[in-house]
């Protein structure tokens, strides 16, 4: 009678190295949630990985075993192929079994043998002794493994949670452009920096109020890479509403986000540094000239007879242009919906041409296509970019020293629309709407049920071009 093999329980891996791979028997693979169990042996001699299997092998039966009489934890089954991880896999597998853990009660069998399953992980981690310190009477082990072994320890039991982690998982939920979320991201390795320059443990836990508010203040008067408030703000919004997020999600307690409140002062810019309207002679220089790219001469007439941004003219298409004489422009900035703007009648020559033949989802300036997903970049970057070329070309410039905006630009267009609009005694309610504005007065709400097509069509038809 031949006789039976003894199983191996070796396997080579794709980039050379042995693992230990023990099959899961078939009546408890729905228990364990695998087929089968794999650990890498951190080798690429077979000699070495025929050594290092046994240990391995006998912890994989062993917990083989615990799984038939109903004492395996779902955490020592999701470790087992714990080895070599990167930091950020052994991160998102702790933050993983925290969650497991925290999903039973303390004090319960489950959580104990959960929280057992994750210290056996961590040992999985620190790995074997490598020394033995007769001093001390104790093992001694690698210390960049056991460095890593007491991190994962560390935020599985919930004690830290990393911050640049979860960041991720926030950005897929969060409803923010491509632009806010490259703030956000630029925010937290602002952070990051400082953190570290001022040996900050990067977690959730080490930020405190008092740190978050050093950190305001260092960033508000750095010399190396001076930042406005504004911009400041704009990071500190970002992590507000990340640890509001962290709360939301369990990751923090409720109430203790060491942002909130945590502003500077809004800057206003002094009397000859505000941005202003064109001038009626900017306007027809702009307007008469011939800019290198032909597609501009019909954003900026857009621009300048309807006080609508240039992301969303760029953004048109030929449907937005509606058979009862409006254009539908996206929802912008705060708006929550898009809204309907009258066609100017010294527009509707240069919407007849950019229709003229398209389909309804067909781009009124294909010049400027789609940003691909997730680019922090807006679609109408490069008409921005050809149109200040184009303005500076043409002599209509006012810059200020030390800043790096001039005075005029592309969105001088709406501001000179919504002058004109109020100088031709238009109702600032009506002229709000047209240009997607919040109307501030507190009886907007009850007025705007009344506005007419009319009234918008004559807020619009109010403004004139220069002779």
């Amino acid at each position: 009678m031949p006789r039976t093999r003894a199983p191996n329980y070796l396997e080579q891996m794709n980039n050379g190295g042995w693992r230990v791979s023990v099959p899961v028997p078939r009546d408890l693979i729905k228990v364990m949630g695998k087929t089968r169990l794999k650990r890498s042996l951190d080798t690429h001699s077979h000699a070495e990985a025929a050594k290092r299997k046994h240990a391995v092998v006998a912890e994989f039966l062993q917990m083989i075993e615990a799984a038939r009489v109903g004492r395996v934890s779902h955490t020592a089954t999701e470790g087992a192929s714990v080895s070599a991880s990167t930091k950020q896999d052994l991160t998102s597998l702790a933050l993983d079994l925290r969650s497991v853990l925290q999903s039973h009660d303390e004090g319960t069998e489950q959580h104990e043998l959960e929280k057992e399953g994750i210290y056996q992980v961590a040992e999985q981690i620190r790995g074997a002794e490598i020394d033995y310190d007769a001093g001390t009477d104790s093992p001694v082990f690698d210390p960049h493994k056991e460095a890593k072994a007491g991190d994962f320890l560390r935020i599985a039991l919930g004690m830290e949670t990393p911050l640049n982690e979860p960041l991720e998982l926030f950005h897929s939920q969060v409803k923010w452009n491509a632009r806010t979320k490259s703030d956000s991201t630029r925010a937290m390795k602002a952070l990051e920096n400082w953190c570290h320059d001022h040996r900050v443990s990067f977690t959730v836990e080490a930020i405190t109020r008092k740190r978050a508010g050093r950190f305001i203040g260092d960033l508000a008067s750095s010399t190396e890479r001076p930042l406005t408030n504004r911009t400041i703000n704009k990071y500190l919004s970002c992590l507000s509403k990340y640890w509001k997020w962290l709360e939301v999600r369990g990751y923090i307690e409720e109430g203790t986000s060491p942002w909130s409140g945590q502003s500077l002062p809004k800057e206003e810019p002094k009397e000859d540094e505000k941005e202003r309207p064109f001038t009626e002679t900017e306007i027809s220089t702009l307007l008469t000239g011939e800019p290198n790219q032909p597609y501009l001469k019909a954003v900026m007439l857009i621009g300048a007879l309807t006080g609508a941004r240039i992301d969303a003219i760029i953004s048109l298409k030929r449907k937005d242009i509606t058979d009862d004489g409006n254009i539908r422009f996206k929802a912008q900035k705060r708006e929550k919906a898009s809204r309907l703007v009258p066609i100017h009648p010294d527009l509707v020559e240069t919407l007849k041409a950019l229709t003229n033949g398209k389909e309804p989802d067909d781009d009124l300036f294909p010049e400027c296509p789609p940003v691909p997903g997730g680019k922090a970049q807006e679609r109408s970057m490069p008409a921005v970019k050809a149109f200040g070329y184009y303005r500076e070309k043409r002599g209509v410039s006012e810059k200020v020293e030390g800043k790096r905006r001039g005075l005029v630009n592309f969105h001088s267009f709406r501001r000179w629309f919504i002058t004109k609009a109020y100088q031709a005694n238009q109702p600032e309610i009506v002229v709000q709407i047209v240009v997607g504005q919040k109307p501030q007065s507190v009886a907007a709400k009850v007025y705007l049920g009344g506005l007419t097509q009319e009234q918008l069509r004559a807020c619009v038809e109010a403004v004139k071009l220069p002779n």
